[in-house]
Formats: C-alpha cells, sequence, structure tokens
C-alpha cells in the first residue's frame, strides 16, 4: 500500500509516457509457507522510466523482478509488459516476451573459462539461435555488435581474454554487454552492483544509467544502496513485508526517509 503523505502528487513526465510494466494485486506463497512473500503488489513503470526498488532482506525485490517474467510463478494477479498480460501467456508465448527483456544480476552468470567476446555473443542466441553458440559461427554482424556492445562497456580491448581473469566491476560490464545484445526494451537488474567495491559500483549504475538514455529503455533496479537508487533512478519504490510502502520521486527523497523502510530488518 502506498502511503498518502509520502507521495508526490500527479508528475506530467510520469503520466505523458506509455505504461511499460503494470502490476496488479500481485502475491506469491511459496508452497509450504505460512506467509506471502508477495503480499498484493501494485506497481506501474512509464516506458523509459528507471525505478530503484528498496527494502530488507526477504522484503520481497527479487522476486518481484523474477515474477515479472515468471521466473517466479506468481499465486495470484496480474503483470502487463507493454500491454501483453504476462501471467496469462502460455510458455510458448513466454519465451518470445522473455528475449526483449534484459536481465543484469548480482552474479553474473557468465561462463568463466570461455573469452569476453564469446560470453557476450551468446546474448544473440535468443534472435540468432544457436549459431550463436561460438563466435566464428555467427553471423559477422553478431560479431561486429558484439564487439560495439564490448565497446560500449569499455572492454573491447579485452575481448580474446579470459573472462575469469577480470575484476568482479570487469565481469559485471561483460555481463552487461552480453545483455545488450538481446536488444531489450526493459532492464531488470536485481542487486547489480552488490559484490562491488564502490568505485565499480559507481562506474556499473553510471553505465546503466547511460545506456537507459541512449536507448530510451526502462530499467527495474533491486538495490540496497539509498545514496544510489536516490542518484540514478527516476522513483524509488520501498517493499516491505511483499507490498509497496513507499514510492516517490529520487528528486524528492532523502535518507530520513528512506531509513524506516530499512527499519525492520538488516539491509
Amino acid at each position: 500500500m502506498v502511503v498518502p503523505d509520502q507521495v508526490a502528487g500527479p508528475t506530467p513526465a510520469r503520466t505523458s509516457r506509455a505504461t511499460a510494466i503494470e502490476v496488479d494485486d500481485l502475491r506469491l506463497r511459496y508452497r509450504g509457507a505460512s506467509t506471502n512473500v508477495l503480499a498484493g503488489v501494485n506497481l506501474r513503470v512509464e516506458h523509459g522510466e528507471t525505478v530503484a526498488l528498496i527494502g530488507t532482506n526477504g522484503a520481497g525485490k527479487s522476486t518481484l523482478l523474477r515474477c515479472l517474467v515468471r521466473l517466479a510463478e506468481p499465486t495470484s494477479g496480474t503483470v502487463t509488459l507493454a500491454g501483453t498480460d504476462v501471467t496469462a501467456a502460455p510458455r510458448r508465448a513466454l519465451r518470445g516476451i522473455r528475449r526483449d527483456i534484459g536481465f543484469v544480476f548480482q552474479r553474473f552468470h557468465l561462463i568463466p573459462r570461455l573469452t569476453v567476446v564469446h560470453n557476450v555473443v551468446h546474448g544473440a542466441m535468443g534472435r540468432h539461435g544457436t549459431r550463436c553458440a561460438w563466435p566464428l559461427t555467427s553471423p559477422a554482424e553478431v560479431r561486429r555488435e558484439a564487439m560495439a556492445s564490448l565497446d560500449r562497456v569499455g572492454l573491447a580491448s579485452l575481448a580474446e581474454r579470459r573472462v575469469d581473469t577480470l575484476s568482479g566491476g570487469q565481469q559485471q560490464r561483460v555481463a552487461i554487454a552480453r545483455m545488450l545484445m538481446q536488444r531489450p526494451t526493459i532492464i531488470l537488474a536485481d542487486e547489480p552492483v552488490a559484490s562491488l567495491d564502490p568505485a565499480s559500483a559507481t562506474a556499473v549504475m553510471e553505465l546503466l544509467s547511460g545506456i537507459a538514455a541512449e536507448r530510451h529503455v526502462t530499467v527495474v533496479m533491486a538495490l540496497h544502496q539509498m545514496d544510489l537508487a536516490m542518484s540514478y533512478a527516476d522513483r524509488v519504490v520501498g517493499l516491505r513485508g511483499g507490498t509497496v510502502d513507499f514510492d516517490k520521486p529520487a528528486a524528492e527523497c532523502d535518507a530520513a526517509q528512506l531509513e524506516p523502510i530499512f527499519a525492520d530488518g538488516v539491509s
């Protein structure tokens, strides 16, 4: 539930854009559990908007991101992405929906023994199939796009390095380059900088922010760091107990307003 005295009035920037994500009374309870992980989440994200989800461990941030594309199956409620009801989509249609969604995780999910460019080329498999399992068998335009993606994240010079020789910040940038190969319209980032040092975290956030602006994509990211949420998001949405407890433009937030979101647990 949105707390009325914490929410600003209507903002033109939020009402002039098409809806990219709409979540209506979303609930999830795992089998055998006594309480809901998500307990009636309502959320609207407009096209091109960047939203930061904050809250304690167990507040439902990661679960909500996973439910948006049914990596976790909601118990009830609906998720609509760009007008498509994801919760009602059959499995075959769901695969197509997921192709347009870019994921960035705390754990990079790269293949350590492969080169940087090999990992990045894999991001095109949704569009080009198994031809992109190896750089040499992928179409020439895919190889060019992979190098352009690496250039965008500042790692083109490391294309032939094994990915397990890179720092954590560099590996996250490789993961972002791989994600760009999907040409996503929505990016979901689950604690993308939680395992990084402050300088690397800032570099990754700057990168995601720049990509969002350049490509006019929608971004929803789960974060623990209040300062990053206020600096890099258009809106800050606080989850507590599986519901939306706070929703306000980032420019109108300060630490004192956000600290109560973390009052019930350790962030």
